[in-house]
């Protein structure tokens, strides 16, 4: 009894005093014990003596080890609060034992939790395990916690109270909702450019930029929440694959952005070498399920990132400037890498490997800094296409010292070349031009808004109103996105018409339906005229319907709050007229005959609304692809109106003559 009593007494020397509502951090206050048999029970610990923790760690951190370790703690509750939330924020951790302290005589109360077990087993319904804990004002409880897994051994455990709690968690939501929500961002933006241009460079960039997504998804539990919360085997399968996958695409970027293989075969081989070697420690992993140590994954994740900076820096010296941002962008996430591998090995305090924060604004920055790599890659192939059309020039008027009849045929052959050419470079430029200032602002917005959420720097108000403003960049930028690849599209590759019988009215009350919420932010009421039964066009329902959206959006972006926006429609001369009129300043005389051009100045609306003109210029060449006109008549001061005429099926126009 003596002796039990003072091992008692060793064991829970230091109590953790809840004083007050809120977070308790339980930090290094833990005694812990490791079971190298992995066949202690809760009995035969309570006859062990457990050694304490480290005062200066955060939390426990043993890196890879599965061997089972026991965690003890006594909590004193001190505040009328009886219900509390014991929080593991560590997704990955296999099995959790908890047990706390019984009343006298009753036995000790026991729950299980981990990735290993679905999530309808756990207390709340959350990524994170999470133990509901009952102490009643003025009691002692001893809370034991064993803990067996195949990831990193990392046990940070925080206390709540329940209110406070869900309050954080939201909080987090939010951080972690705007970081994914700018990721996808950039990966549907990336997506819809390469289905644009078809650049096999752009493919690789949205496929890393999934893999970056969703290591930091899997290790915030994530992944088990919303993807198989029923199946816990798929974690095994996903730790297994999350990494090997994300240096396989980011090998194809790499290699295919710094055509590494072209300065350095040694380099080259290097990196596809590390990348085959994960994948085949990967596929091990799946095949002979929890028998190979996760360590490896992080071990190669490390050297394919320091590879990867190392062919950077070598291609930056052999003088291939679109490097110096690849460089940059990989050094962020080499920082963030490393303090997370050291964590997840032991090797660092262990709350570097449960916070994700790093890692996240490693991502940002990184997925920033290779947008502008791209940037400077397409300028640099451009001009490699420039003075390789120049040198083809000069050969050519070489050339034609000694075949004068061909001189004449060729240099009229080369100036139309040349004008094409001219005419695409002004595309491009215009282009690049419209995609660095309409994509950057929005994107540098939502960053800086991340990182004052993330300092805490903003109160819910402000945060509430800055959401709004994000909402309505997003919104914008959404609508550029869709109105640059439709242009885009129509001007690189040409776009088909797929011309077809169909009712304008019923087009035009969806697109109005479509637009309501902005006619309510405005208070702008809409009147629709329509003379005769209906509007039978015969065009491209999908470029009528975006012409009309267009118009229609221009005339609520120059009408004042509180104005009015008339929409006519009638048959004239065989074809369908449609105008749209706003209650605006007018369009400028200096502007007018560039409205339907790439040189259109882009004027902000009423409410400082942004635009680049683009709209219209589409507009235009939809309209004329389905052998209709375009035009407007507008006066200072009193508003503008915009018509379109399009062509009636040959049956109605016939039918129209007959009864005539």
């Amino acid at each position: 009894m003596v002796i039990l009593l003072i091992s008692w007494q060793c064991t829970f020397a230091q109590v953790i005093h809840l004083t007050e509502k809120g977070q308790h951090e339980v930090k290094g206050q833990m005694l812990y014990l490791r079971d190298t048999s992995n066949e202690l029970t809760l009995n035969d610990v309570l006859t062990r003596t457990l050694t304490p923790l480290s005062n200066l760690q955060k939390s426990p951190s043993f890196g890879f080890d599965r061997t089972a370790y026991w965690f003890a703690f006594t909590v004193t509750n001190t505040i009328d609060e009886n219900d509390w939330l014991l929080e593991i924020p560590y997704s990955p951790l296999d099995e959790i034992d908890f047990y706390l302290q019984p009343d006298s005589g009753k036995t000790w109360m026991h729950k299980v939790d981990g990735d290993m077990y679905p999530i309808h087993n756990r207390d709340l319904p959350h990524r994170q395990p999470i133990f509901k804990v009952t102490i009643k004002k003025g009691e002692t409880k001893t809370i034991y916690l064993r803990v067996k897994t195949i990831s990193s051994v990392q046990v940070p455990v925080i206390l709540w109270t329940p209110e406070e709690f869900h309050i954080a968690a939201y909080r987090t939501q939010m951080i972690n909702g705007l970081f994914f929500g700018a990721m996808f961002v950039m990966i549907f933006y990336q997506l819809f450019l390469y289905l644009s241009i078809r650049d096999k460079t752009t493919l690789y960039y949205v496929l890393t930029l999934i893999g970056m997504a969703n290591i930091i998804s899997f290790f915030q539990g994530y992944n088990f929440l919303y993807l198989y919360p029923s199946v816990p085997r798929l974690n095994d399968d996903f730790a297994a694959l999350t990494g090997p996958l994300f240096m396989l695409f980011s090998t194809l970027l790499t290699r295919s952005f710094l055509n590494i293989r072209q300065f350095s075969k040694w380099l080259d081989n290097v990196l596809v070498g590390n990348t085959i070697a994960a994948l085949f420690v990967g596929l091990l992993m799946v095949i002979f399920n929890r028998q190979i140590s996760y360590q490896y994954h992080h071990f190669f994740v490390f050297l394919h990132c320091w590879i990867i900076l190392i062919s950077a820096g070598y291609c930056l010296y052999k003088k291939y400037r679109p490097a110096l941002f690849y460089l940059i962008a990989w050094v962020m996430v080499i920082l963030a890498t490393v303090v997370f591998t050291m964590a997840t090995l032991g090797l660092a305090p262990g709350y570097l490997g449960t916070n994700y924060q790093g890692l996240m604004i490693g991502c940002i920055l990184q997925v920033l800094l290779i947008s502008l790599a791209l940037g400077e890659r397409w300028n640099t192939l451009v001009k490699e296409n420039q003075k390789a059309k120049e040198h083809e020039l000069k050969r050519r008027q070489e050339e034609n010292i000694y075949l004068e009849r061909e001189v004449r045929l060729r240099t009229e052959e080369l100036n139309l070349q040349n004008v094409k050419l001219e005419g695409l470079n002004q595309i491009k430029d215009k282009l690049f031009s419209v995609v660095s200032h309409d994509i950057k602002e929005p994107l540098t917005s939502l960053k800086l808004s991340l990182a004052l959420v993330k300092m805490d720097k903003l109160t819910q108000k402000e945060f509430k109103d800055i959401s709004g403003e994000l909402e309505g960049h997003l919104d914008t930028t959404t609508d550029f996105i869709q109105n640059l690849l439709q242009w885009a599209k129509f001007q690189l590759r040409g776009e088909e018409t797929k011309q077809a019988s169909f009712e304008l009215v019923p087009l035009l009350d969806e697109t109005i339906a479509l637009l309501t919420l902005n006619f309510r932010e405005k208070g702008i009421t809409v009147k629709k005229e329509i003379e005769g039964s209906g509007l039978t066009v015969f065009a491209d329902i999908v470029m009528a319907q975006s012409v009309l959206r267009n118009l229609i959006t221009n005339a609520v972006k120059f009408t004042p709050p509180g104005g009015t926006i008339a929409i006519h429609g009638k048959v004239s001369d065989g074809k369908v007229v449609v105008s749209v009129t706003d209650s605006g300043v007018g369009i400028p005389e200096a502007n007018r005959d560039k409205i339907f051009t790439l040189e259109s100045i882009a004027t902000k609306g009423t409410k400082s609304e942004t635009g680049t003109g683009l709209g219209l210029v589409l507009c235009k060449e939809f309209v004329e692809k389905n052998n209709g006109e375009i035009w407007f008549d507008t006066e200072d001061g009193k508003g503008t109106t915009f018509f379109i005429s399009l062509p009636q099926p040959k049956e109605h126009v016939a039918k129209d003559y007959h009864h005539a």
